[in-house]
């Protein structure tokens, strides 16, 4: 199947959709799954594709017009700026770079700063081309926590011949790198090759990259917490078998106010914690309930097994004693 970056996927075996953000392997994708706002790796023979902005080359001996063109992605009339960071899969060691979108069908003339405790630092200024993007720079974490405090974007727009006049863009938009360490901000887009946080600069009310709230401070908190204190005991349903329970009921005592995807990290944390702590113990079997539900937790923890734990061996646990529900690994 010719599936490729930026073309949005049904899942076959899940009731998932989602946009493949990266080639994985000859066989294998990454795609970005805004349920759960991170990347989830793909078999191709999973997948379908439901949508596509990229028009696609003909096969040899198929039948197409001599004169087909590819269909015009409509322009959503609107500036934005992006933030691609060059690490999604770690964001709190990611480098992030700004780009300023132009989706509209007039040239941009526009100017960009850096906002720091009421003083302004120029770092680009030009030309931005009708359906294209720029780079306004790239900056790490702590650079974004020391010295960028927004990013303040003024643009006019030019157009020969017969025009529509647009207003000009005056737009400030604060940044901080909580926000951006968020992995469900992020989303596949036709911009860029990979996921990408973006924000209109037109809206009446400013989008703000706002700085966490009490609220999520209180839950980071508890996060913290959660992820400091001892993983559950395991069972021991046999002799030399260590049984894992990830359901969230049986990890945590409530699950209010979490993400779906909040709670899948957590789940996954359990899982690493558990392999770290018996990976030296030569012949161990461990049994990881994850449940059939979507197959979501499944699929990660095979995707981790096949990558970061792949010395050991895995297979479906006991259908009579599990189901479809469980994996079986034996440490080597």
């Amino acid at each position: 199947m010719n599936i490729q970056i930026g073309d949005t996927v049904r899942f076959l075996s899940e009731k998932l959709e989602g946009k493949v953000t990266s080639i994985a392997g000859r066989t294998t994708v990454n795609v970005f799954v805004p349920e759960y706002g991170f990347e989830i790796p793909a078999t191709l023979d999973d997948l379908v594709v439901i949508h596509t902005d990229i028009a696609r080359t003909p096969s040899a001996g198929s039948r197409q017009p001599s004169a087909a063109a590819p269909i015009p992605v409509e322009p959503a009339d609107q500036m934005l700026l992006a933030v691609v960071p060059d690490n999604y899969a770690n964001l709190a060691a990611s480098r992030f770079e700004l780009f300023l979108v132009n989706d509209t069908r007039q040239t941009s003339l526009y100017s960009a700063a850096f906002r720091q405790d009421g003083k302004y630092t120029g770092i680009a200024a030009g030309n931005c081309a009708p359906g294209t993007a720029v780079s306004l720079g790239q900056c790490s974490l702590k650079e974004i926590a020391d010295r960028v405090h927004a990013v303040r974007v003024q643009a006019i727009f030019f157009e020969k011949g017969a025009t529509t006049p647009r207003p000009a863009i005056e737009a400030e938009i604060r940044i901080s790198a909580p926000a951006l360490c968020r992995a469900g901000a992020y989303a596949g887009n036709r911009w860029f090759p990979s996921v990408a946080l973006l924000r209109p600069l037109e809206k009446k009310q400013g989008i703000i990259l706002e700085d966490i709230n009490e609220q999520e401070l209180q839950q980071a908190v508890a996060e913290k917490r959660r992820v400091d204190t001892p993983a559950p005991a395991p069972k021991n349903p046999t002799p030399n078998v260590v049984e894992v329970d990830l359901h969230a009921t049986a990890l945590l005592e409530t699950t209010a106010g979490m993400a779906p995807h909040d709670i899948l990290e957590y789940q996954l944390d359990i899982f690493r914690r558990t392999m770290e702590e018996y990976k030296l113990r030569h012949g161990q079997k461990i049994v990881f309930i994850h449940g059939k539900g979507e197959g979501v937790l499944r699929q990660r923890i095979l995707w981790e097994l096949e990558t970061k734990y792949k010395r050991h061996r895995h297979q479906d646990a006991s259908f009579k004693q599990y189901g479809f529900g469980a994996t079986l690994v034996v440490i080597r």
